[in-house]
C-alpha cells in the first residue's frame, strides 16, 4: 500500500510541475545579436551564408537547387549556385542575381546577374567572383532548373545578407 500511494504521490507532483510549465512557461533568452530581417533575408555579420531547396515532386527529374554567398576579402564576394537533378537531364539552367540592400529604400536591388546551363548532365556548379561596394550588405538569389523532354521542373533559393567591409 505504501509503493501504491508514493506512485500517486510521484504521479500529482508531476502533474503540478507540468502544469506549472504551462502556466508559467520559463523564458529563455538567446545571446542578442545585430540581425535585421529585410525582404526574406537577415542581414547578418557572417562572412558566407547559403540557402538550399529541395524540389517538392515526388519521382522528379530535379532534385535541389543551392546559392551561396561568400565574402571574398578586399571588396569582392563570390556567388555560387548548384543544380542536382536525380538523372542526366538534357539541360540543367542556373541564374544568380547578386543582390545589393539599399537602406535609404529599405530594399534590395539586383546589383549583377549571371546565367549558365550545362547539357547532358546531372549536376551543375558555378562560381562567379566580383567586386563590389564596401559597406553593403550582399545576398544571391537562385533559380535552379531541369530539362529532360517535355518535363521541366525549377526551384528558387535566396541566401541571408552579408555585410562586406
Amino acid at each position: 500500500m505504501n509503493i501504491k500511494l508514493n506512485v500517486k504521490k510521484g504521479i500529482g507532483v508531476l502533474w503540478i510541475i507540468t502544469l506549472g510549465f504551462i502556466l508559467f512557461p520559463l523564458n529563455v533568452h538567446a545571446a542578442e545579436r545585430s540581425e535585421k530581417l529585410v525582404k526574406e533575408s537577415l542581414l547578418t555579420d557572417l562572412k558566407e551564408v547559403e540557402d538550399t531547396t529541395y524540389s517538392l515532386t515526388r519521382g522528379n527529374i530535379l532534385n535541389k537547387g543551392t546559392a551561396k554567398c561568400v565574402n571574398a576579402g578586399d571588396g569582392k564576394v563570390t556567388a555560387a549556385g548548384v543544380v542536382v537533378a536525380h538523372q542526366i537531364c538534357d539541360e540543367l539552367y542556373l541564374t544568380l542575381s547578386l543582390d545589393k540592400y539599399d537602406e535609404s529604400i529599405k530594399d534590395w536591388y539586383t546589383y549583377k546577374t549571371w546565367e549558365v546551363s550545362e547539357v547532358n548532365a546531372s549536376m551543375l556548379l558555378k562560381s562567379f567572383d566580383t567586386e563590389v561596394d564596401k559597406g553593403y550588405y550582399y545576398r544571391v538569389r537562385g533559380v535552379h532548373s531541369a530539362e529532360k523532354g517535355e518535363i521541366y521542373e525549377s526551384v528558387e533559393t535566396c541566401t541571408d545578407g552579408i555585410l562586406i567591409k
